[in-house]
């Protein structure tokens, strides 16, 4: 199977399981609404204080904001100006590319979106093996029968990568960039090599995500392995087959792109008119978007390893 066919075979199949994206929306915002309630008495107690505000339906009133940032602590110190419309993932981009910290407050958050994915993964996984709908009994055993494996996975790759953002990462930003930069370099020169070094950091973040996602997929077809053999069997196969690999990725990469562009667009240059409800509703589609793009590699990768794993290198 070429690239392109696993690419668009995983589209199909995504599209072709209408309620697996439902119960992945339902259950990511089901995650998150424990810690929008808790969030939300904190903002309404804060607000009962804060005098009326002659103030548009789209716009902020930054005093109030500002002196509720200067007391705010735990899930609190969250509510940020980033969590509006595109500032939100550019947020999230950034903290990625730059190593950025993020508030202790949020491991419960990404330990229980951790442990969901990994239970929703079965589901899915099992679904684009088989090529057809599961029925709710056969939905429940696949999350389940898979859910300490796909745990282990995540938590070791998300230990791979918290040794590169503690490591990699300050070796080339702190020490190798100045000394590569030097004093006389131009800001543009400056920039561009910063961007080379972003794609190179990129990569090895992007190959550790690879061997979880293809250690998922090697657990679903090669049924059952230890941890082990799964990021083993991983691991071979990136390896066999690196470009196509990096091709695959990029290919659904591309539509998240495309879908990112589109709303920066229409938030950057829509002003007030996608304020207020419309740019609550443009951000939420945006997310649903993002969800089942993520759905989408998983499928693909999967029609991939299929078809290619037993194919000689």
């Amino acid at each position: 199977m070429t690239v392109t066919r696993a690419w668009i075979s995983g589209i199909g199949q995504v599209a072709s399981s209408p309620l697996l994206v439902v119960l992945t929306i339902v259950l990511t915002m089901a995650a998150a609404v424990p810690f929008g309630v808790v969030l939300r008495s904190e903002l309404e107690i804060a607000l009962a204080t804060q005098p009326p505000v002659d103030l548009g339906s789209s716009e902020v009133d930054a005093d109030w904001w500002s002196e509720f940032r200067a007391h705010a602590d735990g899930l609190a110190a969250t509510f940020t100006p980033t969590v509006i419309g595109f500032a939100a993932p550019l947020d999230n981009l950034s903290a990625l590319l730059d190593g950025s910290q993020r508030p202790m407050v949020l491991a419960l958050p990404i330990a229980i979106s951790l442990v969901m994915w990994a239970w929703l993964w079965g589901v899915a996984l099992r679904r684009f093996d088989l090529g057809r709908g599961l029925t709710i009994g056969e939905a429940i055993q696949s999350g389940f029968s898979t859910l300490p494996r796909f745990v282990a996975i995540s938590v070791v790759a998300a230990v791979i990568q918290i040794a590169l953002y503690l490591t990699i990462h300050p070796l080339m930003f702190q020490a190798a960039y100045p000394a590569v930069i030097g004093s006389s370099m131009s800001e543009p020169a400056a920039f561009a090599v910063r961007i080379v070094f972003y794609l190179l950091f990129g990569l090895l973040v992007v190959v550790v995500s690879l061997l979880a996602d293809y250690a998922r997929v090697a657990q679903v077809v090669l049924r059952p392995l230890a941890l082990g053999q799964a990021l083993s069997a991983a691991n071979q196969f990136i390896r066999s087959r690196f470009s196509a690999v990096i091709a695959l990725y990029l290919m659904t990469g591309l539509l998240f792109a495309v879908m990112m562009t589109a709303y920066g667009v229409i938030d950057s240059y829509g002003g007030t008119r996608v304020g207020g409800w419309r740019g609550i509703a443009i951000g939420q589609a945006f997310i649903c978007g993002r969800l089942v793009i993520r759905l989408i590699f998983g499928a693909s990768e999967l029609q991939f390893f299929k078809a290619e794993h037993s194919q000689p290198s």
